[in-house]
């Protein structure tokens, strides 16, 4: 069990170099919190906070980043699904054993993902849900959380994250919606709910204020789209004209599969990979009522607003 140890009230965030450890690292020195970062000798070190370098995989690194420290944000991960899987299991699991065992703090925080339920559920998912993850990246996640949860720290599980910062996929979606070449997967009726970057710093910020050790929280954002709504919604802040054409989801992976192999061979990062397609077309639906009712977390960010900032960067990043 997580135990406080430390009169001191530093917080140390993992994987603080990246695009969701950045936005925490910023909301909590605003807040007048103390904040540690623990980093990668290569990472740039976000500003206001104390630096410690090192891999969560050295177990002498993480003591001397643990040390005096009241709460944890436990960040880091390898999101990569072109990565290879011992890469991947060695940060994400490994990683958070090391980090687990070697923590005294009175909150450990893990940002989780919804991908422990995997692709294939369409119906209202809960806490409760059973793992059923569909690829590698959701069965280390699911193997990480346990490991969390077992010394009573505290699970955040989130949606897919989109907003400010994030273009993985989403840019590759908005060049094929400008060409005209973006079809409508499946019957595009399948719903999509993803959480924007700032409702989940809310909800990680609440965690570590009305967090219960030994729980899991699920959150999304405020509203739930289908495929061909959102679609609808870039296409007016682009200025070109709505998709009408479908492709059956089959069709879809086998293009990305192509785009991973092609890119394979000339060694450059592929565009679109069948996760992508996935998160697309996948029917999910999240629960956040226990979020609201003990974190107090409300979501705030509508796809309205969300589409015209995704498609406000995509304008200004070609313009370069």
């Amino acid at each position: 069990m997580f135990m406080a140890e430390s009169n001191g009230r530093t917080v140390l965030v993992t994987g603080a170099s990246g695009r969701v450890g950045k936005r925490l690292v910023d909301a909590l020195v605003e807040r007048g919190e103390r904040v540690r970062v623990f980093i990668m000798d290569f990472d740039v070190a976000p500003k206001g906070a104390e630096i410690v370098r090192g891999s969560i995989l050295n177990k002498e690194a993480v003591a001397k980043a643990m040390k005096d420290v009241d709460a944890v944000y436990h960040l880091a991960a390898v999101l990569d699904y072109t990565a290879p899987r011992s890469l991947m299991f060695d940060v994400n699991v490994t990683g958070t054993k090391n980090l687990v065992e070697a923590s005294h703090a009175s909150k450990f925080i893990y940002l989780s993902s919804t991908a422990v339920y995997g692709y294939h559920a369409n119906s209202l998912i809960t806490e409760l849900t059973p793992y059923a993850p569909s690829g590698f990246y959701g069965k280390t996640k699911s193997i990480a959380e346990r490991l969390v949860l077992d010394r009573k720290g505290i699970v955040l599980r989130s949606s897919d994250i989109f907003g400010k910062g994030f273009k993985d996929g989403y840019e590759y979606v908005l060049m094929q919606l400008e060409k005209g070449k973006m079809p409508i997967i499946g019957s595009g009726n399948n719903r999509i709910h993803w959480i924007h970057i700032n409702d989940l710093i809310d909800a990680l910020l609440l965690a570590k204020d009305r967090g219960t050790p030994g729980e899991v929280y699920l959150v999304a954002g405020k509203e739930v789209k289908p495929q061909k709504e959102l679609f609808n919604l870039l296409t007016k802040y682009l200025g070109v004209q709505t998709p009408h054409r479908h492709v059956p989801k089959y069709v879809a992976d086998i293009m990305a599969h192509y785009e991973m192999l092609t890119s394979k061979f000339k060694g450059s990062r592929p565009k679109v990979i069948s996760d992508h397609i996935s998160k697309i077309t996948s029917d999910r639906v999240f629960d956040i009522s226990k979020a609201r009712r003990e974190l107090g977390f409300e979501p705030k960010v509508e796809y309205e607003a969300a589409a015209k900032e995704l498609v406000d960067e995509h304008i200004l990043r070609n313009a370069r």
